[in-house]
């Protein structure tokens, strides 16, 4: 998993350098604490002084399997965020269309709350769909080529396992993969990391399943929402054509 990740941070750093265009998730300032303050999205709408949709290539890009991030495939529908991903064959063999944002503001320390489902087939929030390989659902901190990143992503080849991940620049790593017993990709979960000075601590529904005090990243970062494709046996999955759908109820933040 780590190989994976740091090539895909080292990746990403290059590819937003080179889209002057697009937004991009670097600081927007140089306070590591941001005005202390709950804040909460409940995602009745997408607002745009709020969230970027990214736009840029993705950093899969590999030989067999090409695309990159599509802003009209990150919406709100029924009060939550759904981001699509979209694999078919073409070609150069196969191309995807994912779907991510990230928030206009930088947060410091504090608790981050997650509520969402993973991958699958369906986009009703009421239904559950079809868990497929070939993908990761993400909801992390990250900025300035991982100066700060903090992970949680759930693999569509493993949807009852939690990554769990703290970078502290590319060359600076600590992470953990925690089975757990729940099927991500069928039902909502709520994932929580508490970010201090001197640890991230990790929680499934209230419960503490992972504590690092190594590599704590010390920079703002801006909170980022993904789906993505992969087609590796050891990351994600091999890649399965067609289209899923990751679906978000309710981000909350709390500053310390």
């Amino acid at each position: 998993m780590t190989i994976h990740r740091t090539a895909a941070a080292a990746l990403l750093g290059l590819w937003l350098t080179a889209c002057n265009d697009l937004s991009t998730p670097q600081a927007t300032g140089t306070t590591l604490r941001p005005a202390a303050a709950t804040w909460t999205e409940t995602f009745d709408t997408l607002d745009s002084a709020r969230w970027i949709r990214s736009s840029w290539p993705g950093f899969w890009q590999a030989p067999g399997l090409t695309g990159g991030f599509d802003p009209a495939l990150a919406s709100v529908k029924g009060g939550h965020l759904l981001l699509t991903l979209n694999v078919q064959a073409c070609a150069t063999g196969l191309c995807a269309r994912a779907a991510e944002i990230q928030s206009a503001q930088t947060f410091g320390f504090g608790r981050y709350t997650y509520r969402f489902r993973a991958a699958s087939t369906s986009a009703n929030p009421s239904r559950s769909g079809k868990v497929q390989s070939g993908n990761i659902s993400g909801a992390f901190s990250f900025v300035n080529e991982s100066a700060t990143e903090i992970d949680l992503e759930i693999e569509g080849n493993r949807p009852r396992t939690l990554n769990a991940a703290v970078w502290n620049t590319v060359n600076k790593k600590s992470y953990s993969v925690l089975p757990t017993g729940v099927t991500f990709g069928q039902s909502f979960q709520t994932l929580t990391y508490e970010w201090r000075p001197d640890r991230v601590t990790y929680f499934l529904n209230g419960t503490k399943v992972w504590e690092t005090t190594q590599n704590v990243p010390q920079q703002a970062a801006h909170i980022m929402l993904n789906v993505w494709p992969t087609n590796s046996a050891a990351w994600g999955g091999t890649a399965t054509t067609g289209t899923v759908h990751m679906l978000v109820d309710e981000i909350s933040f709390e500053a310390f």
